[in-house]
């Protein structure tokens, strides 16, 4: 068992455990709402038109670029629309969608491509666009494309499955264990052949007891171990598992696959499992749903699209204004209402009763923030800079680092949302390298006009000189061949007279 001891971190129970860990699969919705952007990257280009009638995972929306991860039709219908909507982010901006009506039929698109089950004889090329094509991104919430990161790792030495969930209330990845503990290990095994990796670790928090003996139970590959860690959060956070599990200290700025390290969510290699094995695109997900308002927490397995409300009406919840929030505790996004639709990183929505807030108050430098950071930052100072708008020195106490995991502000005794000032501040630092990147771009612009205009006026000068050259050779040799014609002429001439006068003897 692995100790997993770092430095920071809090440990937090689940403030709304479940009775029971089970996954449960909800009808097919009415409407799903698919947005366009689901993952990090371009957002993708619906090839379907309102009207069109669609197969559920039939493909709706691509981009022709490297990190490309279609949108597929995640029931069968009519495209009523494609349009404008606000998406679940904090930012409350709309973006591109496309609605699709549902025929009830639920009929999939009847792929030409054969189920891959012997894929260990097949290339990693091959495998790599299968993924592609499945539209299969991160599913802890980052939303990376899947087929992107692992070409990244290609060559790498460990895989490392985050299996840890370690933001408190969310269950999802632990239902996902306790009902496909098989996929999740062959997931291992296409993601090893692929990779080159030597060995997997599937990192599981010790208080998944269930999920750990499931996944030992179906484990019989020597090169996969299950490694129980310390519930603590934030285990789960990539550069400390891979310091953690294997000694190796990520580079500031750099990834795990700068160290030889491959590292992937628990549900992502689920949905790897169905791609490759079973040929089923990322059509659906599992969401828990909980909160303080929420009698009996549950995980439902939701096709994508699907409204906030339709997932929330299988679920036991108190009637009043409940505040909404998407993903976790401590790094999720609080939302407007429920105007919204399942993404392919939502992982979980909490309906909590409203409490009051309060107010934050004046920094007391106890220097709490700095004993709890996971990866050894100096919130306060951080907090300084980022509130006097100074990113040149925020960035010097590597604000890129900070992973905003939360922690800071869950200690703070005077309420402050230090998150909240280093989310600004590293907005302000990509507003800025844009703008220098606009500036550099323009100075480099005038430069090189610059430099085109002298070139231009120095081959000019260069070519009027040549001419004037070449204009006194030609007077020269000109005046030369003048010069020789009049001196014949004049000797023919007194060649003349001298004949005359003799023979005028």
């Amino acid at each position: 068992m692995s100790k997993l001891v770092f430095k920071g971190g809090l440990v937090l129970e689940n403030p709304f455990p479940a009775k029971e860990i089970d996954l449960i699969r909800i009808p097919l919705p009415d409407r799903v709402i698919l947005p366009m952007q689901q993952r990090i990257g371009e957002q993708a280009k619906p090839c379907v038109s309102v009207g069109d009638h669609v197969l559920t995972g039939q493909v709706i929306a691509t981009i022709d670029d490297d990190r490309c991860a279609p949108v597929h039709a995640s029931i069968s219908g009519t495209v009523v629309a494609i349009d404008n909507q606000v998406m679940a982010h904090q930012s409350g901006l709309e973006a591109l969608c496309v609605t699709i009506d549902s025929d009830g039929e639920d009929e999939w698109m009847d792929n030409s491509v054969a189920c891959t089950e012997n894929y260990d004889f097949c290339t990693p090329d091959t495998i790599y666009n299968k993924i592609r094509l499945s539209g299969i991104v991160g599913m802890g919430g980052a939303g990376f494309p899947t087929h992107t990161k692992v070409q990244f790792a290609e060559g790498c030495h460990t895989l490392i499955v985050n299996a840890t969930e370690c933001e408190p209330g969310i269950m999802c990845d632990d239902a996902l264990m306790q009902a496909y503990p098989t996929k999740v290990i062959r997931g291992v095994e296409v993601l090893l052949h692929i990779c080159g990796a030597k060995k997997a670790i599937i990192a599981i928090e010790d208080d998944k007891k269930e999920s750990i003996k499931l996944l030992k139970k179906f484990c019989k590959n020597e090169r996969i171990t299950i490694e129980a860690i310390p519930t603590k959060y934030t285990s789960g956070a990539e550069k400390i598992l891979v310091k953690s599990l294997l000694g190796i200290e990520i580079p500031s700025g750099g990834y795990a696959s700068d160290v030889g390290v491959l590292c992937q969510n628990v549900g992502t290699l689920v949905a790897i499992f169905d791609a490759v094995v079973e040929n089923r695109p990322l059509i659906s997900r599992v969401v828990t749903v909980t909160g303080s308002a929420v009698r009996e927490p549950k995980n439902l397995q939701v096709r994508l699209g699907a409204s906030y409300d339709y997932v929330l009406s299988f679920a036991d919840i108190e009637q009043g204004e409940n505040d909404i929030r998407m993903a976790g505790m401590m790094m999720g996004v609080d939302l407007e209402g429920t105007n919204y639709s399942i993404s392919k990183n939502t992982n979980c929505i909490f309906v909590n009763k409203p409490i009051e807030k309060v107010p934050a108050q004046e920094c007391i430098r106890c220097g709490m923030c700095n004993t709890v950071c996971p990866v050894e930052l100096l919130p306060q100072q951080l907090y300084w800079y980022s509130k006097s708008s100074n990113i040149e020195k925020a960035l010097d106490y590597n604000l890129l680092d900070c992973i905003e995991c939360g922690c800071c502000s869950h200690v703070c005794p005077s309420n402050i949302p230090l998150v909240d000032y280093y989310q600004f501040a590293k907005a302000l630092n990509r507003q800025q390298t844009k703008e220098k990147e606009l500036t550099d771009n323009a100075r480099e612009r005038f430069e090189f006009r610059e430099f085109r205009l002298d070139r231009n006026k120095q081959e000019r000068a260069e070519m009027m000189e040549a001419k004037k050259k070449a204009l006194k050779e030609k007077m020269a040799k000109d005046k030369v061949q003048k010069e020789a014609i009049a001196a014949a002429q004049a000797r023919v001439s007194a060649a003349k007279t001298a004949k005359e006068s003799e023979d005028a003897r």
